[in-house]
């Protein structure tokens, strides 16, 4: 054997016998269904921002919108929690349920989905109210009535 063909073979990892068995995995069963969408337009006034939205999100499960600025990613999550309402002119159509209960049906309080499904948005989005008024909202929704200490809330 040459020198060069001796510094490769002796150089050579030898193929282990076994490979070591492939790292555990968690399996991807999704848990609970939280969102339940089932052909979910969107309008503000007559413009018809999102079409015939249906989709499933799984508690325990990473779900993302991916699409471009415009196409109505934000106002799809904004539904969810019912910040659409106060949009004059905006209305949901279509089904959307959380945790089995619908979202939008007869006696469900706005106040009391936002109270459960909070939003946090990439930049402010404050409610179509004065800032004291965006400030003071959790406090009120919670049931201080003190004007004072709704006062000292909003000073911060």
């Amino acid at each position: 054997m040459e020198q060069s063909e001796q510094d490769t073979v002796q150089t050579a990892r030898p193929e282990p016998a076994t490979r070591p068995a492939p790292r555990e995995t968690a399996a991807a069963e999704p848990g609970a269904t939280v969102f339940l969408t089932k052909n979910v337009s969107i309008y503000y006034g007559s413009f018809k921002a999102v079409t015939d939205v249906s989709l499933p999100v799984y508690e325990n499960q990473i779900t993302a919108f991916i699409g471009s600025s415009g196409s109505g990613k934000t106002t799809v999550l904004r539904a969810f929690n019912r910040m659409n309402d106060l949009v004059p002119g905006a209305r949901v159509d279509g089904q959307i349920d959380y945790r089995g209960a619908s979202l939008y049906g007869p006696g469900v309080s706005p106040i009391a989905v936002r109270r459960r499904i909070g939003m946090v948005f990439q930049k402010p989005n404050p409610f179509p109210k004065s800032i004291y008024d965006n400030v003071a909202y959790g406090p009120r929704i919670n049931g201080e009535r003190n004007r004072h200490k709704l006062d000292e809330v909003a000073r911060g």
